[in-house]
């Protein structure tokens, strides 16, 4: 079965939200013409997140499942759904509302019309903005994305999970992904040429609870040291130094 898109949905314990999200992407696409495959992406959840999928696909060809049993973590799932997906243009969200589906569209376009590698939903552009965040979480994010910066600087929210991509970018590169930053992890070694953010406004989930975990800026400071290490040492990829130019020359 053709599919014009994949719409990656990573899982753990999202019993409450996991059937309004499958019928909240299938009826966005739908609405554009956009045949989609929505994977499932399941980190083992002890709840009924599977069970429920299951009862899903039945009436549904579009939605696969994938369960994962080893190396559990955000990111690694992302990975692995991205690896399993039946179309190169990919896109990622969460399961709890946070990224707004109907925005769907806007990156499928941008990807299939407009030729761009990678889009991004930007909290910290023009437009874009976080509703309901803790403190906490919102300095350690706006920490996160000044020191992104370094590496990539034109990018201003390249922790978000709310991307999309061309898959054709990831040929030929050796990702390590941990953590709750695979956007990031992309843009440090992929083979991307044209990037583009929109805004979005990010809405902390209504139901279940939170997986960040508090080793978050462990992980993060290992994956920035990864990224470095993959462009200056390995030699594999020039993404730091072309991200730097297009900085200084657009």
């Amino acid at each position: 079965m053709h599919f014009d898109l994949t719409v990656i949905i990573p899982t753990f314990n999202e019993e409450e939200n996991i059937e309004k999200m499958v019928f909240a992407v299938d009826s966005v696409c739908r609405a554009h013409n956009i045949s989609e495959e929505i994977l499932v992406v399941d980190d083992s959840s002890s709840d009924n997140t599977i069970t429920i999928v299951k009862r899903l696909m039945g009436g549904n060809p579009f939605l696969h499942l994938l369960i994962r049993t080893q190396n559990p973590g955000l990111s690694p799932s992302i990975y692995d759904g991205i690896k399993e997906a039946g179309s190169d243009l990919v896109q990622c969200l969460d399961c709890d509302f946070s990224h707004p589906p109907e925005k769907i569209p806007v990156f499928y376009n941008l990807l299939k019309n407009n030729g761009y590698d990678m889009v991004i939903g930007s909290r910290y552009i023009k437009g874009g903005e976080v509703i309901n965040w803790p403190l906490l979480r919102r300095v350690l994010s706006s920490g996160a994305a000044l020191l992104s910066r370094l590496l990539i600087p034109h990018i201003k929210d390249s922790g978000s999970g709310f991307f999309a991509i061309n898959r054709d970018i990831l040929k030929a590169t050796r990702l390590s992904p941990r953590g709750f930053r695979m956007g990031f992890e992309i843009l440090g070694k992929g083979h991307w040429t044209r990037v583009q953010e929109i805004p979005i406004i990010f809405k902390d989930r209504e139901f279940g609870q939170s997986k960040l975990k508090g080793r978050i800026i462990y992980d993060f400071l290992i994956q920035c040291g990864s990224i470095l290490h993959y462009n200056f040492i390995d030699r594999q990829s020039n993404n730091i130094i072309r991200a730097w130019k297009i900085f200084l020359y657009r």
